[in-house]
């Protein structure tokens, strides 16, 4: 494919994302070079997706760091880096630079595409990243930030609902230290059934008062369930914060 060719698809492809047209495709063609390919063809490495990529994700950082921190105000910064981090993690990224069809236009040589690498995730997420510093850097902020926004919302929501999965003793730790500097405390209230198959109850107490009880096949996974229970105890009774 010659540079007219890919720059008339470079064209329809913005067009179709919704960015309109561009006088200058040299960032989006410089976004596109993995490494493998810019040594292939004996050019700096330099003239590869690095650099964009690095502005990339600074910037798609800040515009997920800017929209959970708005969405969720009596979230803490533990709970906001969790969630900012699947979020923008290579799986999801990678998802949606196939979902766009990034990687039709990802140039890497021959030999890392004979070893598959047009479907690795971390080449995917990091042209994806470069991608998004190209358009920075030839259009603005709120630009990127509309198309994050508006591509991520079903994967931000699906993540959102996972919100009491992500380590519910780290999250009622934080609440109990924010409180009082001082930790919850999982009691040991029974084990039952066998020595290969017990069940395992736990309370979790949180200044002298039982917050919530949990259950699992060993003490661990118990106590990860009594801090989701309390979790949720303490957001029903409107005492989260």
């Amino acid at each position: 494919m010659s540079i007219s060719d890919r720059e008339n698809n470079y064209c329809i492809f913005l067009n179709k994302l919704g960015f309109g047209n561009s006088k200058d495709f040299s960032l989006f063609e410089m976004a596109m070079r993995h490494s493998s390919y810019v040594h292939e063809i004996s050019i700096p490495i330099e003239c590869s997706y690095e650099r964009l990529e690095f502005m990339g994700d600074a910037v798609l950082k800040l515009i997920v760091s800017k929209y959970l921190y708005n969405k969720f105000p009596n979230y803490n910064e533990g709970i906001l880096s969790k969630l900012r981090g699947e979020i923008v993690a290579d799986k999801t990224l990678a998802k949606f630079a196939l979902q766009i069809g990034l990687n039709d236009f990802i140039l890497m040589s021959k030999n890392e595409r004979k070893s598959g690498g047009e479907k690795k995730q971390s080449i995917l997420a990091c042209a994806f990243e470069a991608f998004l510093g190209a358009i920075y850097l030839t259009f603005n902020y709120s630009r990127v930030e509309k198309f994050v926004i508006s591509n991520f919302s079903s994967s931000i929501s699906l993540i959102e609902q996972k919100i009491d999965e992500i380590n519910p003793k780290q999250q009622l730790q934080e609440f109990t230290q924010d409180i009082s500097h001082t930790l919850p405390q999982y009691i040991l209230v029974s084990k039952t059934g066998s020595e290969h198959k017990s069940l395992f109850e736990v309370a979790v107490y949180f200044d002298g008062k039982i917050l919530a009880k949990g259950y699992g096949s060993n003490k661990k996974s118990a106590q990860q369930d009594a801090a989701k229970n309390a979790v949720t105890y303490l957001k029903n009774e409107g005492l989260w914060k």
